[in-house]
């Protein structure tokens, strides 16, 4: 299983969906997540190109997928996710080399703030979180957060309507800090206290920038980084 390996060994990631999609003629202002329908094998070609490069875990393309920006039959949240993971699980079959690749349910925030500072609804993550899980996928991995109330709606999302293995991914900025202010330690308590699976950052510097950060994660953190 999954959360047996952590800690244990190293696992690798893919790397980024929405500059491969833009080289292959994805419009401005059109959803990534849409392509998971309508260019089905230009996702799989992606997936399986990660999967030969040595990826052992792989995201689904539904960064963007809630239902905010998917409520209506044109194109409907669960058929949006069901298409997603099946493309990583043919990926990996295609790929055809033995490994197991895990298929992660990639989950990026809606842009917007919750309540009382925002709009935005506590629940607002759940619909997705179920449709991941009965859909086959093996972990939930939330990633790119900045704020630390939408990263723990999302968290609380995964823990309370899937079993599945949780990841949590933020992004800190030159301060050592996440848009709305925690630092390094708080994030870490945090993600721990929640009891999420594994915690990391992405994106927002780069490599050179991030060392700082990544020192104060393993100094505080008892998670897998």
């Amino acid at each position: 299983m999954l959360r047996e390996r952590l800690g244990k060994e190293l696992l690798y990631f893919d790397g980024g969906m929405g500059t491969l999609l833009q080289e292959r003629g994805l419009q401005p202002g059109e959803l990534p997540e849409t392509w998971n329908l309508l260019h089905a094998e230009e996702i799989r070609e992606i997936h399986r190109k990660y999967i030969e490069a040595g990826s052992d875990i792989v995201l689904t393309n539904t960064f963007g997928a809630n239902a905010l920006k998917f409520h209506d039959d044109a194109y409907s949240l669960e058929e949006i996710v069901n298409a997603a993971v099946g493309h990583v699980k043919a990926a990996a079959e295609q790929a055809g080399n033995g490994r197991r690749i895990y298929t992660a349910l990639d989950i990026g925030p809606t842009g917007k703030l919750l309540k009382p500072m925002g709009d935005l609804d506590f629940e607002a993550y759940k619909e997705v979180m179920i449709y991941g899980e009965k859909a086959g996928a093996d972990l939930i991995h939330i990633e790119t957060m900045s704020d630390t109330y939408e990263l723990k709606a999302a968290v609380l999302a995964a823990k309370e309507n899937t079993s599945l293995p949780v990841f949590a991914t933020t992004i800190f900025d030159e301060r050592g800090k996440l848009l709305t202010g925690a630092d390094v330690p708080s994030v870490v308590a945090l993600l721990e206290g929640l009891r999420v699976d594994a915690f990391g950052i992405n994106c927002g510097m780069g490599p050179e920038q991030m060392i700082p950060i990544l020192e104060q994660i393993t100094k505080y953190s008892s998670l897998p980084v």
